[in-house]
């Protein structure tokens, strides 16, 4: 598993009412992808964000693709906090 750190950080509203989690890296954006409850369910770029992690720590893609596909997945699921 090759976890990599992402250039900048996407901030999202996972895990409770306020509560922003600062994802830092390809691991913590699968670990919030597949372990939290997200309010619009699983949708289309969700599950592109989660292959795109997965990808990612298989050696596969870089973590820009994983990161632009996580923070498109948390727009579309309205968890995007903008810096």
């Amino acid at each position: 598993m090759q976890d990599k750190s992402f250039d900048e950080p996407v901030r999202v509203l996972l895990g409770g009412p306020g509560k922003v989690r600062v994802v830092t890296s390809t691991k913590q954006a699968a670990e919030c992808l597949l372990n939290y409850r997200w309010p619009k369910g699983t949708g289309k770029k969700h599950r592109s964000a989660q292959q795109a992690c997965l990808d990612v720590l298989s050696g596969v893609k870089d973590a820009r693709t994983a990161r632009k596909a996580f923070e498109a997945a948390a727009r579309e699921s309205d968890v995007l906090v903008d810096p």
